[in-house]
């Protein structure tokens, strides 16, 4: 993700959240976030062929705060194309997460994750594969009103489906909003 892209996106956070109350300790949420992931493919070559193992991210999210420290959530993500040569795999990921959060302050929460994800991964070679993996997590929330609150995160996919050397883990660090209900 270039430097314009996130300034814009941190730009358009902070425009719809404005205001200083305290984030709601339970209650539905829906949010939705923009980064880069990155596989850890390698050239089939040597020397090696052309290698893109990273791109743009983002996805959408759901969830339910039992109270200031669980909360689950549903999402869909899209993890970006990564290329080898001329060869393209783009996977999309739907999970279910458990998060742990542990308040450091009224606004400010750092949180860990675990979830199951059914990840699709397309090829512009080859047909595409599915695969059930592990998906991890740790992050920082910050509420800026009642309502909307800001997140980054880092995020492990493992077991993503794969063929020839594209990798099967994917990496994807984010920047998200989230508006509680």
């Amino acid at each position: 993700m270039n430097k314009h892209t996130f300034t814009k996106t941190a730009t358009l956070a902070l425009a719809l959240a404005a205001g200083s109350a305290f984030a709601t300790e339970n209650g539905w949420y829906v949010g939705a976030d923009i980064g880069q992931a990155r596989n850890n493919l390698t050239s089939p070559t040597s020397p090696a062929v052309g290698l893109d193992k990273k791109d743009t991210a983002y996805g959408l999210h759901g969830g339910y705060q039992f109270n200031k420290y669980f909360a689950t959530e549903l999402g869909v993500n899209r993890l970006g194309t990564q290329k080898i040569g001329n060869n393209k795999a783009t996977t999309t990921a739907y999970s279910l997460d458990a998060i742990g959060r542990l308040p450091v302050s009224d606004k400010f929460t750092v949180y860990g994750r675990l979830g199951g994800a059914h990840m699709e991964r397309n090829y512009s070679a080859a047909s595409g594969n599915h695969a059930a993996g592990i998906k991890v997590g740790l992050g920082a929330d910050y509420a800026i009103s009642k309502n909307w609150s800001l997140r980054t995160e880092l995020t492990r996919y493992n077991n993503v489906p794969t063929t020839s050397t594209f990798g099967n883990t994917l990496d994807a660090w984010s920047l998200g909003v989230n508006y509680h209900f």
